[in-house]
Parts: C-alpha cells; structure tokens; sequence
C-alpha cells in the first residue's frame, strides 16, 4: 500500500503536509547556516528566505488545521519515501561555492516533489476529502513552482556548475 492510499483522513494529510513544510524551512536554515559559515552570504540570504516562505506556507496549513485534532507523531512515524520529506532539499547537493541560481534549482526541485506528493494524495487516497484538499495543495505548489521560475529568471546563468575551488579539501587516499 502507497503512502497515498495510507492517508485516509483530513487530520492525518494535515499533519504530513505541515510537518512537510516545517521539515523544508528546517532544511533551509541547515543551508544558510552552511553558507554563512563559508561566508557566501548571498545564497544564505536565499537560503532565508526560502525557509521564511516554507514557515508561511506551515503556518498557512496550521490555520487551516483549526478545529481539528492533529495526532501527534513522532519524526520516524512519517512513511516518506525517503528518508525525509518530500520537500527537504537534498544536504549532498549543496556546494559551498553555489550561486543562488543552484540554490534555485535546488528550491525548485523540492518544490516538484511537494506537487509531485500531493498529485499523487490526491490521485490515491481512499478518502474524497483528503483527495481534494491534496490536488489544492498540488495546485499551490505549482505556484510556488512559477514563483520560483520568475526568481531564476532575475539571475544570470552561472558560468560553470561548480565553481573553481582555490582551497580544495584535502582527502586522504
């Protein structure tokens, strides 16, 4: 049985979609903070506000989640397909040379699996109203998608993928 086909009730699908945006602005924090560190402070600002815009979109389902009761889960109760949320960007595609048009990219690929998530809810779970709320929330991803591509549009295709790298890490053999 998919997950889709698993989420059978309202309280159930909020509870994921919510902790699937509270996993992402978490994920995107990580990010910023990585790029700060390494004193790339214009793709830690993107970074930030990634994370901002995925703690609106939480705090948009949590008010949608009044008046119901959310069951408490714990981290590793959630059947993702991977280890982590649909919408959690990947740490090993992170680079510490990365333009904010890889960190786009990157965004952008989350965003994809989020609506990719919620089609398929809203294609597979055997509760009608969980099927509609999931192809609305499919729906606002795909604007997020858009939003996203209008961001990129701002920026100039980067020379190279991975930037030249004058103090490579040192790897032992």
């Amino acid at each position: 049985m998919s997950l889709a086909e698993k989420i059978s009730d309202i309280e159930t699908f909020l509870i994921y979609s919510v902790t699937l945006e509270e996993e992402a602005a978490e994920r995107h924090d990580e990010l910023a903070d990585m790029m700060e560190v390494h004193n790339n402070p214009e793709v830690a600002g993107t970074f930030r506000k990634l994370a901002h815009y995925s703690r609106l979109h939480a705090r948009e389902i949590r008010d949608r989640s009044a008046g119901h009761k959310l069951p408490v889960m714990a981290p590793w109760d959630f059947a993702w397909e991977t280890m982590e949320g649909p919408e959690t960007a990947d740490i090993s595609s992170v680079h510490y040379l990365m333009s904010d048009t890889q960190a786009l990219r990157i965004a952008m690929g989350n965003e994809q699996r989020a609506h990719d998530f919620y089609l398929e809810i809203s294609k597979r779970s055997p509760d009608r109203a969980v099927r509609e709320l999931a192809a609305e929330f499919a729906v606002e991803e795909k604007e997020h998608l858009a939003l996203l591509e209008k961001w990129l549009a701002k920026y100039p295709e980067p020379a190279e993928e991975v930037p030249f790298d004058p103090d490579p890490a040192h790897m032992p053999e």
